[in-house]
Parts: C-alpha cells; sequence; structure tokens
C-alpha cells in the first residue's frame, strides 16, 4: 500500500531544486512590471513628455541569457492614442527586487528604435 501524503525523495529533490531556480529567476510579472517603468522613465524624459501614460497587457519572450528579456506590449498616453513598445531589459545584479538592477538597453516605439545602448 502505497501513502499518498509523504512525498518520495524524488518530489522533494525536484521540489527542492525548483524553488532554488525560482529564487534566482524573477518571475514574469516583475519582469514585465520592471519593463513598463523603465520604458515610463524613458517616455517621462523624452522630448515628447508624456505625462499620464496607462500600459495595456504585456509579453515576455526569453532570450538564450538568463539574464535578458524582451518585453512586448502597448500603452496609451495623453498625448497619443494606442502605441506599442518593444523593451529588452536586462537584470546586471542579483537582486532583481531593485530597481537599480535593471537596465532598459533597447527600446522601439511603435516599431521605430529610439534606444540601443549596444551592449547585449
Amino acid at each position: 500500500m502505497r501513502c499518498w501524503h509523504r512525498p518520495t525523495a524524488a518530489v522533494v529533490g525536484l521540489a527542492a531544486l525548483s524553488a532554488t531556480s525560482a529564487a534566482a529567476q524573477p518571475p514574469l510579472p516583475y519582469i514585465v512590471a520592471m519593463a513598463q517603468h523603465l520604458v515610463q522613465d524613458r517616455l517621462m524624459t523624452s522630448t515628447t513628455e508624456h505625462y499620464h501614460i496607462e500600459f495595456d497587457k504585456a509579453f515576455v519572450h526569453s532570450q538564450p541569457r538568463k539574464t535578458l528579456w524582451v518585453v512586448v506590449g502597448g500603452y496609451v498616453s495623453d498625448q497619443n492614442d494606442f502605441n506599442s513598445f518593444t523593451a529588452a531589459v536586462m537584470l546586471d545584479c542579483r537582486d532583481f527586487e531593485k530597481v537599480e538592477c535593471w537596465s532598459l538597453e533597447k527600446l522601439s516605439i511603435n516599431g521605430k528604435i529610439v534606444l540601443d545602448r549596444k551592449r547585449i
């Protein structure tokens, strides 16, 4: 008779491995939020000076490097109707909860490249 309430050693090991790898990688909603934050910062200081920005749903595309993601989404602002953005964001240090650990490497607004740091 098998005891269903006791996990096997393999299940316990897998759970521990998942918890370890999950702690090393930021969750997807956090990546989206950080990308939107960096895009908003960039737009607020641009020559068009967007004062109020609301973001739409966004999608994350992982890249071969574990510290680089491409986030694709949309936004509206006081100055423009619907806009699209594609942002390459990089995690530069281990503490993904700190804004200083993130950088906006590339940014395209409505298909036009507005930032390319050429680090990636």
